[in-house]
């Protein structure tokens, strides 16, 4: 049945690398290679409980009923394509909102931002909207780290860019399906502040850091906040979480740095940690962390 203003998360999935397959290939071997990945991401919308709407050229769009269905397809195709052998690679985008749906297709602001998303990403990238990871569960939420604000057509404001950290580092998946291969929990995290260090594990699954002298890491500073921030173990996963009035600063390896207000994040591969100041004005006096 057709609806108008149905609310959705629709999902763009651009396949890339395709033009230097074509060279490397032939029309033919290239054309089966893409048909082929198509046929995966198709596979992972439908295991995430979406709807493929159409697929035009090396593009997929689908819509789900939850922005949770949404990033686990595209963390579930990024995954997909990680693992083929002819350099073929995805670019992603999600949007939530209002839709106009005719027949088997969908129309509207949403999509064609959620369009748009997809056209900025890079490669092996998911990008979303702040609105989008709103709408997220608590556990998916923190996977996602603000980018930009950048102005779109036909918008007056300007839109927040996030990216869903759907990989670490070494390769491993952070968000999708949880039956996926790849997926390990995360044995250890190695905190250092001024030539202190703290571990921890599951035996040692907590740890406060602030001003106030009863915190584990304690960090002098007019922004820190008494009891600014928290480390914690949760399902596998090392995650921070502010609790702060000036933010918690996180900045993973080269990654762009994310500021968090009152928000959690997952702790991946290694980086710092900046207490009320982002982590390029403190310096050495920020927290390091790597994860083992």
């Amino acid at each position: 049945m057709d609806a108008d203003g149905a609310t959705l998360a629709v999902l763009f999935a651009q396949i890339s690398g395709g033009t230097a397959l074509y060279e490397s290939r032939g029309d033919s071997g290239a054309t089966d290679a893409v048909n082929e990945a198509l046929a995966g991401l198709k596979g992972a919308v439908l295991k995430h409980h979406g709807t493929v709407v159409k697929t035009v050229g090396d593009q997929l769009i689908a819509h789900f009923g939850s922005a949770d269905h949404a990033l686990q397809a595209a963390s579930a195709m990024q995954a997909f394509m990680r693992g083929r052998s002819d350099k073929l690679a995805l670019e992603a985008g999600f949007n939530v909102g209002p839709v106009i749906r005719e027949n088997q297709d969908v129309f509207g602001d949403t999509v064609n931002l959620a369009a748009r998303l997809a056209s900025m990403a890079n490669p092996r990238q998911i990008l979303t909207t702040r609105q989008s990871v709103d709408r997220l569960s608590p556990f998916l939420r923190s996977t996602c780290r603000s980018l930009y604000a950048t102005t779109v057509k036909g918008k007056a404001d300007k839109i927040l860019v996030y990216e869903a950290v759907w990989q670490q580092d070494k390769g491993t998946t952070v968000v999708g399906d949880p039956d996926a291969a790849g997926v390990s929990t995360l044995a250890s995290l190695k905190l250092s502040y001024r030539g202190k260090t703290w571990d921890m594990d599951e035996d040692r699954d907590a740890l406060a850091a602030g001003r106030d002298p009863a915190s584990d890491i304690l960090v002098a500073g007019d922004k820190v906040s008494r009891h600014h921030a928290r480390f914690f173990l949760r399902q596998g996963k090392f995650v921070v979480a502010d609790q702060s009035a000036n933010g918690t600063y996180v900045r993973v390896q080269q990654r762009a740095e994310v500021q968090l207000n009152r928000e959690e994040f997952i702790l991946l591969g290694r980086g710092s940690i900046g207490l009320g100041q982002s982590v390029a004005e403190l310096g050495e006096d920020a927290i390091s962390f790597e994860i083992g």
